[in-house]
C-alpha cells in the first residue's frame, strides 16, 4: 500500500510564511519546550524512568493509568522497561526514517512501524493506548525524527480524527512530510532553518509538532 493513499492532503505548514512558522514553534508551551531538552540530555542509565516521568507529565495514556518503571513495580509485568526493550529493534528498523523520507518507506519498515503501535498500545495498565500515547511514545524514542504527537491539539489543526491503525498513521505522516517539503519548496528554506535559532538543533518531526501542539498562554493559536 502507497502511504498516501486515502489521506486527504494536509496543507497546514505550507500555507505558512517563514515568519508565521517562527511564531508558531516559539509560541509552543515552554513546560514542553523543557521536558523535551531534559530528555534529549537523559542518559541511557536514566531513559526508562524520564520516558515514564514525561509520559505521566504528558498524560499520554489519559484516562487510563500508565504503567509503572520495573523499578516503581506498582502492577504485574510488563513494565515500561520491557516495552522499551521490545521496541527497540524496531526502532533501529526505522532508525534513517524521517518526514523527508516516510512517503518512500519499505515493507521491512512498515513492518516495524507496525510493531511500534503494537507494543506501544499497552502503554497503560489495563485498556489500550490511542494514537496520542503510541505516538507520544514514538516521537520521545526517535528523538523526534518520527512525529508529531497526535494530541487534540494536533489533530484539531489536521482536521483529523484519532488515527485507528499503523497504517493509517504512516499514510497522515507522509501527508505531513509532504507539508514539508513543500513548504521547503515554496520559500526555499529547510524547515530547520525557518524556526527560532534555540531550537534549529530538533529535528522535523518534534518542530511540525512544536507549530501546531499546545500554545504558551497568551499567544493564540498557531496561525
Amino acid at each position: 500500500m502507497r502511504p498516501e493513499e486515502g489521506v486527504v492532503q494536509i496543507r497546514v505548514v505550507s500555507e505558512m510564511t517563514p515568519r508565521e512558522l517562527a511564531q508558531a514553534v516559539g509560541g509552543f508551551r515552554k513546560t514542553y519546550v523543557s521536558d523535551w531538552e531534559e530528555w534529549l540530555n537523559t542518559p541511557a542509565s536514566d531513559e526508562v524512568r524520564k520516558f515514564a516521568s514525561i509520559l505521566r507529565k504528558w498524560q499520554a495514556t489519559r484516562p487510563h493509568r500508565l504503567r509503572s518503571t520495573r523499578e516503581e513495580a506498582e502492577h504485574e509485568a510488563p513494565f515500561l522497561d520491557d516495552l522499551v526493550e521490545w521496541a527497540q529493534p524496531h526502532l533501529a528498523a526505522v532508525e534513517g526514517i524521517t518526514l523527508a523520507s516516510i512517503h518512500a518507506v519499505q515493507p521491512p519498515q512498515c513492518n516495524a512501524m507496525d510493531e511500534l503501535w503494537s507494543i506501544f498500545t499497552q502503554l497503560p495498565v489495563s485498556g489500550s493506548a490511542t494514537c496520542v500515547g503510541i505516538s507520544k511514545a514514538i516521537l520521545l524514542l526517535t528523538n523526534g525524527r518520527i512525529g508529531p504527537a497526535f494530541d487534540s491539539n494536533v489533530r484539531k489543526r489536521l482536521r483529523i480524527d484519532h488515527i485507528k491503525s499503523p497504517r493509517d498513521w504512516i499514510a497522515v505522516l507522509a501527508q505531513i512530510g509532504s507539508d514539508v517539503r513543500s513548504f521547503e519548496r515554496r520559500w526555499g528554506v529547510p524547515l530547520s532553518e525557518a524556526v527560532p535559532p534555540q531550537f534549529r538543533h530538533l529535528e522535523a518531526g518534534r518542530l511540525y509538532d512544536m507549530a501546531l501542539g499546545p500554545r504558551e498562554s497568551g499567544t493564540g493559536p498557531p496561525s
